[in-house]
Formats: structure tokens, sequence, C-alpha cells
């Protein structure tokens, strides 16, 4: 059996079978692009996620950037690139617009010195691309491993074969996409004619495989004949696909391929005359063989190309069993010997088939993806939406249940059920439903709990509207001074107006404001239940003694309790809690049913490039929720049925009692059963809405925060402007009166002047000078001495003159703050400190001014602006935007 490997060049090496050879990729840094669109499109960007793309570029560095040797190992790099690629290009696509924009550049797997055209390199900006290349890379070296295998063991053939079956597999995946994803001609090695040949070739060495498992295991010559066959077949397919090639491939390979298939097409004939013989067809055997005996000298020449094949030692073979096979037909069997063209064609075992390439499928053991937290932000908001959808579909069905269980549980206690039928036996005992319904009311911690959580919600609610209140405020005072700055300064003031800019911002406060409006009203609604059903709760809460007490005693109805009609009430009575049961039921099923969507919405937009979230989201809660709605919709329908059949039950039931004075009892069990409901439903109202101003507190203080880096980035920039607005008036004045003396100039131009007015004290008559914080020394008699050196920068320390002189305008060293948000006045310097002017202690008019709260302080490095906020101020970290408002429950929550 002869092979020999094809390598860059498709230069003959010693080898079992014909491989491709590996491409070549040039250095990209992943890093840094995947890093810039992760923080352009995420809400936050962890360490970890840092970290995962820093390994992730070291992993195609590894396993693409170097040329790989032919091992398992090398093997398992590829595959876990490939897996980790796959799963990154499906979250966040690389492509030249809407995804991470990376140059992939792969050259051609051929020398440059082969006899066929077609660029040596191609650069695309596509996953797509990258994948296709690293699949054909990953063929390749199954090729190469496949032809490295020990195949004198069952474990080794089997190993090779599905090396070349997974490898078919893979470059006719490569072929059925490469020209979409190009959109031009591609490398030589990725041309489609190419990939066919080398499907075919893979194919046909995976069929030698089988074959040669098959005639090492001794099984019986028919199948052997078959299996041969069908690899001469294939071997004959290949060769036509290496000669559509032309000039692409060398001759060599196209010799190699030919003397296969004569060599597996003398196999079969040889394994099918011996089939003949057992059979005792001697003509037919020896016509067999006569037919293989021709191709002998063919193969004799090409035995070169079959290593591990002796195609003289098979001559020997079919000579003798010729001979022998003859000679016994003429002297014993006389077996008419047919003509080849009447020999009736060999079967064919078709083993080998190209093993179907399946994209979403991982390819390397125990594959972790390390992104699992990176989703784009269009599909966040894509999820939000769906959970938004979601959430509707839940509570209004939710409602639709809640709403008839309240309807059935007020027919229920105003026909006093089934408290007045446990009565019908007669006695002054409490009807068990009532005693299981004050249980039910004690173990939720009774009246005291309800009065706790009254309490409490005035406090959050205040809380609420405490911070919503400073949000407003800072934005009007923002809006007011930059009204302000704006009027005084006209055009010169360029900023973006604040209306604009904190437009997004008021109305969010406005939403919120109305959803606190709504939580005001249904916090009303629950004090008048509570209100309304105290005295029957406190009925509830009372010990069992006292409660028995405070309840009317029972008619003398005994003997009504095996009434049809009292049975009928009864079973009605039974059918009503069945259906509160099964809407317990039915209610924990909606609020538990769910769908993972980021997964869908991933492979989408992957796919089309935009995201249709409305389509998706309809088509996935319909199935989910439909057969739920459904059951709702049941449940309703058996209800008026159910109650149509209690009334006019209970009105019965009416007439026979009637007379039996138990009238004034009925009214006190209506109440407290009607009080147990109202419990249940103040209580779940009022945890509710704590919950509710729990939650809403944390978005308003993420608002408050977003404000509150708006207004701290406004006041910057506002005083950057104030600051570049003085310097540009400062440089025109210089520029028009030329520059200003300096300070040793002043002092010797200036005239004599009277000294300072004297300070008595007690301890000295001589007249002294107050000194002046940080006073300039005394002017030389000698000028030059205090002249600055020529050349030298002007100084920029503080002086003081003498107390009492009043520097003229534009003196240097002395400067004037003018008033906060003033306009500078000529011949003003601006004060060298940053945006806070500190002025040194015991300066008159200038107290130290606190730091406003919220606002960064000075010194602090400003945050960095985040993509997708309000423009103009950076967004405050760790608190990402907030989709839409917060989803408050209708009255009473």
């Amino acid at each position: 059996m002869t092979s020999f490997s094809v390598k860059m060049a498709y230069s003959l090496e010693v080898g079992r079978f014909i491989v491709a050879p590996l491409k070549k990729s040039s250095d990209v840094d992943l890093a840094k692009p995947i890093e810039t669109f992760a923080k352009n499109t995420f809400d936050k960007v962890d360490d970890d996620l840092i970290k995962h793309i820093k390994d992730f570029n070291s992993l195609r560095k590894s396993a693409v950037g170097k040329v790989q040797d032919r091992s398992s190992s090398s093997l398992n790099l590829l595959l876990r690139y490939y897996d980790q690629f796959s799963a990154l290009n499906r979250k966040v696509p690389f492509r030249e617009s809407g995804g991470v924009n990376v140059s992939f550049a792969w050259k051609d797997a051929f020398d440059k010195g082969s006899l066929f055209s077609g660029p040596s390199k191609l650069v695309l900006s596509s996953g797509e691309f990258e994948l296709l290349c690293v699949i054909f890379n990953i063929a390749a070296l199954k090729s190469q491993l496949a032809s490295d295998t020990n195949l004198n063991s069952d474990d080794g053939l089997k190993a090779a074969a599905t090396h070349f079956v997974e490898a078919a597999g893979m470059f006719q995946h490569i072929k059925d996409r490469i020209m979409s994803v190009t959109n031009q001609n591609p490398t030589q090695d990725l041309m489609p004619v190419i990939l066919t040949a080398f499907k075919a070739i893979m194919v046909a060495q995976a069929q030698e495989c089988f074959y040669e498992k098959a005639s090492s295991g001794k099984m019986k010559p028919d199948i052997l004949a078959k299996v041969a066959n069908q690899a001469a077949t294939l071997y004959s397919e290949a060769n036509q696909c290496v000669v559509e090639c032309g000039q692409s491939l060398p001759k060599d390979v196209a010799q190699a391929i030919s003397i296969r298939h004569d060599k597996f097409l003398c196999l079969a004939q040889f394994h099918q005359a011996t089939v003949a013989h057992n059979a005792k067809k001697y003509g037919e055997e020896i016509a067999r063989l006569r037919k293989v005996e021709p191709m002998l000298k063919a193969l004799a020449k090409g035995n070169d190309l079959l290593p591990g094949w002796s195609a003289k030692d098979f001559g020997t073979k079919v000579t003798t069993q010729l001979q022998a096979s003859g000679k016994e037909n003429d002297f014993i069997y006389h077996d008419t010997i047919p003509k080849e063209s009447a020999l009736q064609p060999i079967g064919k075992a078709v083993i080998a088939k190209p093993k179907d390439f399946n994209t979403s499928e991982v390819l390397s053991a125990k594959f972790t993806d390390t992104f699992t937290s990176l989703l784009p932000l269009s599909i966040h908001n894509a999820l939000q939406s769906f959970e938004n959808r979601r959430k509707e579909v839940v509570e209004r069905e939710v409602a639709r249940l809640r709403e008839q269980t309240t309807l059935l549980n007020g027919v229920m206690s105003s026909l006093n059920l089934p408290a007045s039928l446990e009565d019908a036996s007669g006695g002054d005992q409490l009807p068990p439903s009532i005693l299981e319904k004050s249980q039910a009311v004690l173990s939720k911690g009774g009246v005291q709990a309800i009065d706790t959580l009254q309490r409490d919600l005035p406090e959050s609610l205040q809380r609420n509207e405490q911070i919503l209140n400073e949000v407003t405020r800072m934005l009007n005072e923002e809006q007011a001074s930059d009204d302000e700055l704006r009027a005084k300064f006209g055009a010169k003031w360029t900023r973006t107006k604040s209306v604009e800019l904190t437009q997004p911002l008021r109305q969010e406060v406005d939403k919120y404001g109305k959803i606190i409006q709504n939580a005001t009203t249904a916090d009303g609604i629950v004090k008048e239940k509570v209100s309304k059903h105290r005295e029957g709760m406190e009925l509830l809460c009372m010990p069992v003694d006292r409660l028995k007490s405070s309840i009317p005693s029972a008619s003398k109805v005994a003997a009504l309790k095996d009434n049809p009609v009292v049975v009928e009430l009864r079973q009605l009575c039974e059918q009503a809690e069945t259906l509160k049961a099964e809407r317990e039921v039915i209610e924990n099923e909606i609020g538990s049913a769910n769908s993972d969507m980021a997964d869908k919405f991933t492979q989408a937009l992957a796919a089309d490039g935009a995201l249709n979230e409305e389509a998706l989201s309809v088509e996935e809660l319909d199935r989910i929720y439909q057969p739920l709605i459904e059951q709702v919709t049941g449940s309703v329908h058996r209800q008026e049925s159910v109650l149509a059949n209690i009334q006019r039950a209970s009105e019965q039931f009416r007439v026979l009692k009637s007379g039996g004075g138990g009238n004034n009892r009925d009214e006190v069990l209506k109440k407290i059963a009607a009080a147990h409901d109202g419990y249940m439903e103040v209580l779940s109202n009022l945890q509710e809405g704590q919950k509710f101003y729990n939650d809403l507190t944390e978005l308003l203080i993420k608002l408050q925060n977003k404000c509150s880096d708006l207004v701290f980035a406004r006041k910057t920039e506002k005083e950057e402007i104030l600051k570049d607005m003085q310097q540009s008036i400062v440089t025109q004045s210089k520029a028009e009166s030329g520059p200003p003396p300096s300070y040793h100039d002043e002092v010797r131009q200036a005239p004599p002047r009277p000294p300072p007015p004297s300070v008595p004290t007690t301890e000295s008559k001589t007249p002294v000078a107050a000194p002046r914080r940080n006073a300039a020394p005394p002017a030389q008699p000698n000028a030059a001495a205090t002249a600055p050196p020529s050349g030298a920068p002007p100084s920029t320390a503080p002086s003081q003159p003498p107390s009492g002189y009043q520097p003229p305008q534009g003196y240097p060293g002395y400067h004037t703050m003018p008033p906060y948000g003033g306009y500078p006045q000529p011949g003003y310097a601006p004060y060298p400190a940053g945006p806070y002017y500190a002025p040194p202690p015991g300066a008159p008019g200038y107290p130290p001014q606190p730091p406003q709260m919220g606002y960064q302080q000075p010194g602090m490095t400003p945050y960095p602006p985040q993509p997708g906020q309000y423009p103009g101020y950076p967004q405050q970290p760790g608190y990402p935007p907030q989709p839409g408002p917060y989803p408050h429950q209708q009255p009473p929550y």
C-alpha cells in the first residue's frame, strides 16, 4: 500500500496517506479591539473579563500564530481555539461594521513556487473567514495524524478512518461556505475545486482503512471484494476531482491516486475470484484472475508510490493461483471460461462517508465558555424588553385568577358558606372553618403585623419622595445657573442647554413621580380595607373561648344535615375550594415559567446582524404561556357555573332553616369570614408595597447618582469655560496695552510715597508699618541686583507690598477674583489655583466654600464617560442605565 504526504509544496514524503497542508496566519492583536468593543457596548467591563480577553488573545497566538507539529496536543489546541472563537463570534460578531473590527490574514497553504495562480494571502475582517481557516487546519491536521497512526492494530485503523471522514466533512463544510463568506476569489487552497478533491481523497483513504481492518480480521472474501471495489470507486472519483484541478495539484498526486485505484480494483477481482473458487465456478475464477494479470506490470512500476505493500508479492500470488486453477480446470473440471464482458459486476460495501460538520457542536473535550457574561447591549435591551412582556402576561393572568378568587370568596362570605352548613348539625360549637381562619390569621402575625407594616409604609414613601425632591432640586439649580450664565454671556455661552441635556433625566423624574402617586393611592385603598375589616380581624385574633362567646348561638337545624339541598350545597362548596386550590397551582406555574432568551437573541444577532426582539419574544411567550392562559380561562368558566348553583342552593337552604333564629349568628360568621379574606389580601398588599418601596429606593438612588454626576460634570465644565474666557480677555488686554511692567520696574518708577500711618502701641511709640502676609522684601538700592536675570521667566511667587500700598491696575502678583459667575475685568489675571480657589487664611471676602454633597471633590480624576449615557457628563461607575419604568402593580399594588 502506497502513500505520500502533500506538504506545503506537495512534495513526496515517506508516509502511508495523502495529507493536506496547514495554512499559516499572520499575528493579530485581538485583546485591544475586543476590550474596546466591550467597553463601548456593555454596561460594565470588570477585571475578570479583561483577563479572559487576554487569555483568548494568547490562545490564538498559540493555536494559529505558529506552525503546529503533528500531534494530538496541537489538534486539541486548535479545537479549543475554534470552540472559544465560535462561541465569542456568536456573541460579539467579528466584522468590519457593527462588531469587532479585526483583520484576519491567512496565507495560501501551498508554496509560491507551485504552478497555479491566485493570491498568496487573503485578509478579511470576518469572523466566519477566521473560523473556516481554522477548520481547514483542523481537517489538515486530522489527515496528518491519520497518516501517522499505527495501522497495524484495529484501534489505529479505526482512529485513522475516523480522522479521515471527519476531515472530509470539514472540507465539504468549507467548500459550501467559502465563496459567500469571502465574496471574492479566495486563495488557491480554499478554491471549491481543491476542497472537493481533498474531500474525495479523505473519503477514499477512510475506505482503505476499513479494507485494511477487514482484511486483518480475516473477513470472508465476498465482503473483502465489496469493500475493495468501493475503495477503487472512491479513488476513481478522487482522481477525477484531481484532474479537474488542472495544474493546481502536481502530477505526483494524480499518479498516487491512480495507482491506488488500480490496486484496489485488482484486489476486488482477486477476492471475487476466491469467492468463485469456493463456489466451484472455476471458469469465472480464471477469468477474473486473467483480468488482474495485465495490471500487475503497472502496479510493479508504481510500487514506490505504495509503501507498505508489495506489488511483486501480490503478482506472484495471482500468477500462482491462476496457474493452479488453470491446470485443475483443464484436467478435471473443464468449466467454461467466460469473457470479461460477461462477468457480473462486483458489489460495493459503502462504509466510509463524510461526517457532516455541525457548527453548533463543541469539538474540544470539557470546553468551558469563558465569555458567558459577555452580551451585546442590544441583547441586554432585548432581554429587558422580553422580561417586560413576560411580566405583563404574568400580571394580567394572575390578576384574572385573583379577581375571580376574590369574587368567589365574596359570594361565599355573603352566603356564610361553608360555616352555615357546619351549623346544620346543631349545638354552639365554633365551625371548623372559622377555627382554621383564626389559626391562619394568627400564624401570619395577626392585627399587629398589619399595624407594623402600615407604620413602615409612610416612612418608606417619605424616603423616596425626599430622594426625588433632591434630584429635582439639583436639576433645577443646575438649569438656573446655566440660564443665568447664558443670559449674561449670550452667544459666547455655546455649551449645550441644560433643558436639552437633562430632558431624559427629567422624564425619569416624572415617571417615578407618577409611580409614587399611584403608590400613594394604593396605600389609601389598603388603609380603607383595614378599617373595614378591623373588627372581624380582631375577633379572629381572640382566643378560642372568647371567639366562641362573641358569636351568637347556633340555630336548631340538625335535622337538615341529610337534606338533599344541604348535601348538594356542601358538594358545591367543595368544588369552590377545589377551584381555589387549582388556581394556586396555576399561579405558581405562571410565575415560575420562563425561557432563556439570551442564546436565541445572540444567534439571531450573529446570523442577521439585527434583532427582531418583538417577533422572537411574542413567539416564545405564546409557546410558554398559551397553555396556562387556557387553564385560567377554563377555571373562570367553571366558576361561573359553580357560583350560579351555589346561589340557587343557598337560597333553598335559607328557606329551609328560616324561623330557626340563626340570623344574628350568620351575620357574625359572615363578618369573620370576610375579615379573614380581607386580612390575607391586605397583608399581601402591604408586603408587596414594602418590597416595592425598597426596590424603588434603589432605583431612585441610582437616578440621584446619575444626576449628581451630571451636575458635577456641568459645574466643572462651567468653571473651565469661565477660566478660558478670563484667560482670553487677559491675553487680549495684554496684546492691546503691551506687556505690563515688572514689579521691580514699578518700584523704581513709582514716585516717593508718604510713610504709612503709624499704629500706636503701649510697647513702643515708634510708628511701625503693619506687615502683610508673604510680604515682598524691600527694594534694594541697586536695581540691577534685584532685577531678574536676562531671559529668566517672571516669577509667579506671591508677593505683598507694604501695608497701605494700593497696586495699580494690572499689577502682577495681585489677583482679584471676580464674583462667582461674574465677568472678569481686563487686567486681572486668573487665580493660579484649580476650579475651586482656596484663598490664604485671613483673606477678606472669600470664606472657604464647603464641598457640595454628591459632587466630585477637586483634584479627583473625573469619571470616564460611558457609552450610551447622557452626553456631556460622566456616568457614575457601578450604576448601569436603568431600563423602562419600574413595573408597579396597579392599586392595590
